[in-house]
C-alpha cells in the first residue's frame, strides 16, 4: 500500500544519533522515527485470530519499548482484561462461498474499476462485489485463518488502488467518490460486528482517500470528508473500543493535516479529541494519537475565543500520572499549534511546566540507570527517554528549514510583535532543558547518569521562579483546578 508520512523525516535523523549506536532492532524504532504511528498500518492485521489468538507475534517484553504495531495493540488489551462487547458477535453476514463467487468474477470487477465505468450494470457489479468481500469478514472460519488477510488485500487492492486507475486525475478523484459512496455505508455496518472484524474496516476507513499519497514523492492525498465523518463517529462512539478508535484517528489526522475543511468542521473534530484525551482515554498509545491530532488541527481558538488545544496540551503536559510519551508528544506539539499575540498564553507557565516535566523525567531515568545495578540496559531504554527529551528540545525549536521559516517553537513565537514579554523566561528554561538533550546525543552516556549539577540547577530555578498565575489564558481554569485523568499504575509500567 501506499502511505504518506504525516511529518518530515528530518526527526529520524535527530534520533537516529541517539539509538544507532545501541544496535537496537529497526523495527523497535519504525513507528516512533516519522513522529507516528501511521505507518504500522501498511500491511493488513495478519497476526489475529478471532480468539484473540497470534500467530507470529513474540511474547518478550522489552522495558521502555516504544507502542506496538495496531495488531500487537488489539491483542495486548485483550490479554491486560479490557474485554469489549464486540468480542463476543458471531453474526455471519454470509457464507464461505461468497468469496468463491467474487473470485469468478474478480476479472470483471477489475475491468469496471480500472476504467471508471459508471453505468448501471457495472454499479451492480461494484455494489454485489464489496458485499461479497466486505461480509466475508465476518465468516468464522475465515477470521481464524489467512483467508481474512487474502479478504482485506483484495478489498484494499480492487476498492481503493484499481478505483479509476486509467482515468484522468480530476475524474479519477470523482469516480473514487462514488464508489467510495457505495463502500460507506457497508462498512459502517460492519463497525457493528466482531471486534477483530471492526478492525479491519477501522484501517481501511483511512485509507479511503480521493488522491493516495506518496511521501517519497511529496505527493499529498485528498482525503474523503465523509470517510473522515464516519472516523470522527466512530471515535466519539461510547460503544467502540479503544483499538478501533486508534486506527480512526488515522483518518482524523489525514483530515486535519491535508483536508481543507473550514474551521467549524476543525473545531468538531477537536472538540471530540480533547473530550477523549482529558475524560475518556485510558490506553497511553491512544492518548498520545489524540494530541498529534489535535497538533495538526490547525485551530488556535473555539467560538468564545478560548484557546482550547493549547489549554488541552498544557493539563495533559503537567499531568504528572500520564505516562511520558504522552506528556513529551503534548510538549512537542506546543511548540506547533498556532499561537498569537491576541490569545494572552501564559507562556511563563508553559516554560515552567517544560522544565518541570523535564527535571521529573530526569530523575526517573537516573533512578532506573541505578536499579540496574551493573546488568545490560536494555537498548529500546535510549529510544524511550531520546524520543521523550528530544520532543521536549522540539518544543522550543524547528524540527527543520521548512518548520524555521514557518516560526514553529517556542525560541522563535517568543519574538514575535505582542508575544515577547515572556521571552527572557523562555530563554532560560531552554537554557537548562537543552543540556539534558545534548547529553543523550554522547553515545558514551547511553547507561550514564545526568551530572548532579544539571538536576540542581533546574530544580533550582524552578523553585526561584514558580508562575504566578497557573491560567494558560485569562479565559481558561487554571491548571491546578482542574480533574485531571490519572492512569492506574500497571498502564504507567507496561510502557516502560
Amino acid at each position: 500500500m501506499s502511505h504518506l508520512k504525516t511529518r518530515t523525516l528530518c526527526f529520524s535523523t535527530l534520533i537516529a544519533t541517539l539509538i544507532l549506536f545501541v544496535d537496537a532492532p529497526q523495527s523497535v524504532f519504525a513507528q516512533e522515527d516519522s513522529g507516528n504511528f501511521f505507518e504500522g498500518f501498511a500491511k493488513p492485521l495478519r497476526n489475529l485470530t478471532a480468539d484473540g489468538g497470534s500467530e507470529d507475534i513474540a511474547d518478550s517484553k522489552t522495558e521502555q519499548a516504544p507502542p506496538p504495531a495496531v495488531e500487537e495493540l488489539a491483542l495486548d488489551l485483550l490479554v491486560s482484561g479490557q474485554t469489549h462487547p464486540s468480542q463476543q458477535i458471531d453474526t455471519e453476514l454470509t457464507n464461505a462461498e461468497a468469496i468463491k463467487d467474487f473470485a469468478r468474477n474478480r476479472s470483471q470487477l477489475g475491468d469496471i474499476l480500472e476504467e471508471g465505468k459508471i453505468d448501471s450494470d457495472s454499479m451492480e457489479v461494484i455494489r454485489k462485489s464489496l458485499e461479497q468481500l466486505l461480509y466475508s469478514l465476518t465468516v468464522k472460519e475465515h477470521q481464524k485463518s489467512e483467508e481474512s488477510n487474502k479478504i482485506y488485500d483484495l478489498l484494499y487492492r480492487y476498492f481503493v488502488k484499481k478505483s479509476g486507475e486509467d482515468l484522468p486525475p480530476i475524474q479519477r478523484q470523482r469516480y473514487r467518490e462514488q464508489v467510495f459512496s457505495q463502500m460507506l455505508p457497508l462498512m459502517e455496518e460492519m463497525l457493528k460486528q466482531n471486534y477483530f472484524v471492526r478492525l479491519r474496516i477501522a484501517i481501511l476507513l483511512s485509507d479511503l482517500d480521493l488522491k493516495i499519497g506518496d511521501y517519497r514523492n511529496n505527493i499529498s492525498p485528498v482525503p474523503f470528508r465523509a470517510a473522515v465523518d464516519l472516523a470522527l463517529k466512530t471515535v466519539a462512539s461510547e460503544d467502540q473500543p479503544e483499538a478501533v478508535k486508534i486506527c480512526c484517528l488515522r483518518s482524523l489526522h489525514k483530515g486535519l493535516q491535508y483536508g481543507d475543511f473550514s474551521k467549524v468542521y476543525r473545531l468538531q473534530i477537536v472538540a471530540v479529541c480533547i473530550d477523549q484525551l482529558l475524560g475518556k482515554a485510558d490506553n497511553w498509545w491512544y492518548q498520545r494519537e489524540l494530541v498529534k491530532c489535535l497538533e495538526v488541527s490547525d485551530v488556535d481558538i473555539d467560538e468564545n475565543g478560548v484557546p482550547v488545544v493549547v489549554h488541552a496540551l498544557a493539563v495533559v503536559l503537567s499531568d504528572p500520572t500520564r505516562n511520558k510519551m504522552v506528556r513529551s508528544q503534548a510538549a512537542h506539539a506546543l511548540g506547533r499549534v498556532p499561537i498569537s499575540s491576541g490569545m494572552r498564553i501564559n507562556f511563563e507557565l508553559l516554560s515552567y511546566e517544560l522544565l518541570s516535566f523535564t527535571i521529573s523525567m530526569a530523575e526517573e531515568r537516573d533512578d532506573m540507570i541505578s536499579s540496574y545495578e551493573g546488568s545490560q540496559v536494555p537498548a529500546a531504554f535510549m529510544s524511550h527517554w531520546g524520543l521523550c527529551f528530544g520532543n521536549v528540545y522540539l518544543a522550543y525549536q524547528p524540527l527543520d528549514q521548512q518548520e524555521k521559516t514557518n516560526e514553529v517553537g517556542l525560541l522563535q513565537r517568543t519574538t514575535r510583535p505582542g508575544m515577547n514579554d515572556h521571552a527572557t523566561q523562555i530563554k532560560e528554561t531552554y537554557s537548562r532543558i537543552h543540556p539534558f538533550f545534548s547529553f543523550l546525543l554522547n553515545k558514551n552516556n547511553f547507561n550514564t547518569k545526568f551530572p548532579e549539577a544539571m538536576v540542581t540547577s533546574g530544580k533550582k530555578w524552578l523553585e526561584e521562579y514558580p508562575p504566578s498565575d497557573f491560567k494558560v489564558a485569562p479565559n481558561t481554569e487554571a491548571l491546578v483546578n482542574l480533574n485531571q485523568k490519572s492512569q492506574p499504575e500497571a498502564a504507567q509500567t507496561a510502557s516502560r
